[in-house]
């Protein structure tokens, strides 16, 4: 987290900003229908710990009706978290799994639930570098995990589609595509030591 983000986020932590659960999912009650939110663009679910409040988690989903939230979950797939995640999907909430590494999304993709994941900074387009070159590089990276499943890399990323214009993310069902989100920014060479892999496309079993 870095920039005007993580300064908001100092003040929220500090108590110096922020709302409870009701008030915040007031202005998310009164969007069109059919219109995209995001959730949480820092932070987590409702919850304690590594614990989902389903209450919470279920006030989010009845703000959300009708609308397509894009919300994501780094908690640990307990039994207790995916119940709770699937009994939002159910009522029209879709949340997405938050991996950490190909094969972590491997894992939590077994549970036939939506899936994204941090790739390597080189599936991210370099500064300078046009569409047509990236794509052309982006070529010769891995687009499968390493049990096959397709990868598609987030188009927010390397073009100037937005999330709201995009939505993949707020659909509940993507065929058992996940989603990956390029590392970036001054951790990058942290996150990569995490994802694990070089991104080369050798290093996968193609798909």
């Amino acid at each position: 987290m870095m920039g005007p983000l993580k300064l908001h986020w100092d003040k929220v932590t500090a108590g110096e900003r922020g709302s409870d659960l009701d008030e915040a999912l007031r202005p998310i009650r009164k969007l069109n229908r059919g219109a995209i939110w995001r959730y949480g663009q820092a932070g987590d679910l409702p919850g304690e710990k590594d614990t989902i409040d389903r209450d919470g988690v279920l006030k989010i989903a009845k703000a959300s009706r009708g609308k397509r939230a894009i919300i994501f979950t780094h908690k640990p797939p307990t039994p207790e978290n995916v119940a709770i995640v699937r009994e939002a999907a159910e009522n029209g909430l879709n949340i997405n799994l938050s991996a950490d590494s190909v094969e972590e999304a491997d894992t939590l993709a077994d549970l036939n639930l939506p899936v994204v994941v941090v790739l390597n900074s080189e599936y991210a387009r370099k500064k300078d570098e046009t569409l047509r070159e990236y794509r052309q590089r982006e070529k010769q990276l891995a687009k499968t995990t390493p049990r096959g499943r397709k990868i598609a890399v987030c188009p927010a990323t390397y073009t100037d589609v937005s999330c709201t214009e995009c939505g993949v993310c707020a659909d509940g069902e993507r065929k058992g595509v996940i989603v990956g989100f390029p590392a970036h920014g001054t951790q990058k060479k942290r996150v990569d030591e995490i994802a694990g892999h070089a991104g080369k496309r050798e290093n996968f079993r193609s798909g």
